[in-house]
This record gives structure tokens, C-alpha cells and sequence, in this order.
């Protein structure tokens, strides 16, 4: 079992560093590209969910969400669930908060290039972020209906 690695008083204030990188990676698109949308995730006030959402149909938005006090960032895209918990989920499981910044960032980048899918299993759903020589996975089980349907693989098109 993997366990939080690292020590939660380094993050006191992930969520707003979180929208100040999803802020510095949309001012670095071409105008009218994408759009970022930030909200508070539960009613309570706990947590904040940014979303990235590209003007061109065919590309795939960004969600991100942290809360503060902990070393954590849910990281998904596209139509369907499958979510990375970084670091745990990354490349760099014991990453510092710099490093796990630096690693969402490059994949908001792969996804804005459109080097990510989505592949249906049989019960199953597959997101895939291809990040230069290195390749993201993760799988959402158990799922019967997506909606939207999916049936083989979604490949998402660049911003």
C-alpha cells in the first residue's frame, strides 16, 4: 500500500499555487484557447476544484483539485473519471511540493497537445497521458455505462 510521503506543513497553500500554475499555463496559450474555471470543492469550504476547459471540442479538459495541508493533487482530463493522485500516482512518488507542481504542469502540457486517450475495457476505463519518453496510466474500474458512451479508444486533439 502506498502512503503519503511526504510532510503535510510543506503545503499550506497548494490550492492557490495550484490555480497561480493552471493561470501561468493558460496565459501561455494562444487567446480564446481555454478558459479556467476555479471553485470550492465541497460546501464546507474544504478543498478547491480548477477546471481547464479548451474552446475546441475535440480537446480534452484539465481538472485539478487540492486542499490545503495536504501533499496531494487529483489530477484527470478529457470525458471520464480515471484521476492520478499525485504524487502517490506519478513518476515521482516521493516528490517535494516543487517537484509535484512541476510534474502537473507537464502533464497540463501533454494534454493541451493532445497526447492523451481515454480506452474503454470491458469493465473498465483507461486515461493515458504521454508526457515526452515517459507514459501516465491509470485505470477506472468497474464501470458499466460511461457517459458520454465509449466504445475503443477517444484520442483527444490538441488545444
Amino acid at each position: 500500500m502506498k502512503t503519503i510521503p511526504i510532510n503535510a506543513n510543506e503545503y499550506p497553500d497548494i490550492e492557490s499555487e495550484l490555480v497561480a500554475l493552471l493561470k501561468q499555463v493558460l496565459a501561455s496559450l494562444p487567446s480564446n484557447r481555454a478558459s479556467l474555471e476555479v471553485k470550492r470543492a465541497r460546501r464546507n469550504g474544504e478543498g478547491m476544484i480548477a477546471v481547464l476547459k479548451p474552446k475546441k471540442s475535440g480537446a480534452a479538459s484539465i481538472v485539478a483539485h487540492a486542499e490545503n495541508g495536504l501533499p496531494l493533487v487529483d489530477f484527470s482530463f478529457g470525458d471520464y473519471e480515471p484521476t492520478w493522485e499525485l504524487p502517490i500516482e506519478g513518476h515521482n512518488p516521493k516528490a517535494n511540493r516543487k517537484e509535484l507542481l512541476q510534474e502537473v504542469e507537464e502533464m497540463c502540457r501533454a494534454v493541451i497537445a493532445g497526447n492523451c486517450e481515454h480506452k474503454r475495457g470491458l469493465l473498465s476505463i483507461r486515461g493515458r497521458i504521454q508526457v515526452g519518453d515517459r507514459q501516465y496510466r491509470v485505470t477506472d474500474m468497474l464501470v458499466f455505462r460511461p457517459t458520454p458512451p465509449l466504445h475503443g479508444i477517444r484520442k483527444y486533439e490538441p488545444y
